[in-house]
């Protein structure tokens, strides 16, 4: 009996995808439970040829309670390249996978199964990923909450950050604010230091969003995929890092111990991270400069003036965020 309700289950599914544009993840049922088998469909995108060409595999976890994050991965990443998580591939190019049972799949606890909220799904292999897709899971005692539009967006940000806004699928492809970075219509005002809030209308259900600082497309936050709404009517998120610039120096062998500074700290001196291999790395904070202009540094072996890198030179480098610098100091 439970073959045959998965069968009928993927038979709805196929049927849906046929309406689906490709890149689209579509479910079956429509609005599943935790308590439903679920049945998801996907349809590669023309610039996703490896799909038709290599195998694909899932990386899930779990949302819980609407927050936002991913918890409880069915495999850890390196580890989900096994036959049980490969999707099937069907005659009109689109690919199937099946959960039978939310519960056991991800080994929850009855305590854990009604904090069910959403899975965040990836389509892999070793070489190629998708961005996440994101399923809502209502609540398997109440329907799903309507949806009107409005969304209030409170986010905890870098200390120093001036301005946020959000980004995202507003509209389709194309429209004036798909994707638009710094829009004044998506500006969220500043509440303190660290927090910035303000209530959206007109927001799509199905969100796909960013915070952003400024207008450039590497001011941005530092994040693996994109944020989904999935028809909240309210968030509340935490920007941990913007699109910093990271220092990557390789020093003479021996060095004990390596220091930066320049015109973002004040030219005072700041301790960099060991990275094995006589290389030293520091992430810039774009806040420190607004994201413009040139960084001027040196680097120190000491945290004093007389240990700096023989030669003397500042170093200048116009500021990217999401980019490496790679330095050499030959000698010290």
């Amino acid at each position: 009996m439970k073959k045959l309700c998965l069968a009928m289950l993927a038979m709805v599914a196929s049927c849906l995808v046929l309406n689906a544009a490709p890149g689209e993840l579509l479910v079956s049922p429509k609005a599943p439970t935790a308590a439903n088998p679920i049945v998801l469909k996907y349809t590669p995108t023309a610039a996703q040829q490896w799909m038709h060409n290599e195998d694909v595999y899932i990386y899930v976890c779990v949302e819980m309670d609407q927050n936002g994050e991913w918890v409880k991965e069915k495999a850890e990443w390196s580890k989900c390249n096994l036959p049980n998580y490969k999707w099937t591939k069907n005659s009109d190019g689109s690919l199937s996978y099946t959960i039978s049972n939310v519960k056991s799949y991800f080994n929850l606890t009855d305590a854990e199964l009604p904090h069910v909220s959403g899975l965040f799904v990836i389509l892999k292999n070793d070489k190629y990923q998708t961005a996440d897709k994101y399923i809502a899971i209502r609540s398997s005692n109440e329907l799903a909450k309507q949806f009107n539009g409005t969304v209030k967006f409170r986010v905890q940000v870098p200390i120093g950050t001036k301005k946020v806004y959000v980004a995202g699928t507003f509209g389709k492809e194309g429209d004036p604010l798909y994707w638009k970075h710094a829009d004044a219509k998506l500006e969220l005002k500043k509440v303190d230091n660290n927090h910035f809030e303000g209530e959206l209308t007109n927001v799509p259900a199905d969100l796909e969003y960013l915070y952003v600082w400024g207008p450039d497309t590497d001011q941005a936050e530092f994040r693996l995929g994109h944020r989904p709404l999935g028809a909240r009517t309210q968030v509340n998120d935490i920007v941990e890092y913007w699109g910093d610039m990271t220092l990557n120096v390789s020093v003479p062998r021996g060095t004990q111990e390596v220091y930066v500074a320049g015109n973002f700290s004040n030219w005072t001196f700041i301790s960099m991270m060991d990275a094995g291999n006589n290389t030293w790395t520091y992430h810039i904070p774009p806040t420190a400069l607004d994201g413009k202009g040139v960084i001027e540094y040196k680097y120190y072996n000491k945290d004093q003036k007389a240990a700096a890198e023989r030669g003397g030179a500042i170093r200048k480098v116009k500021f990217e965020g999401f980019t490496t610098q790679y330095d050499e100091v030959k000698a010290w």
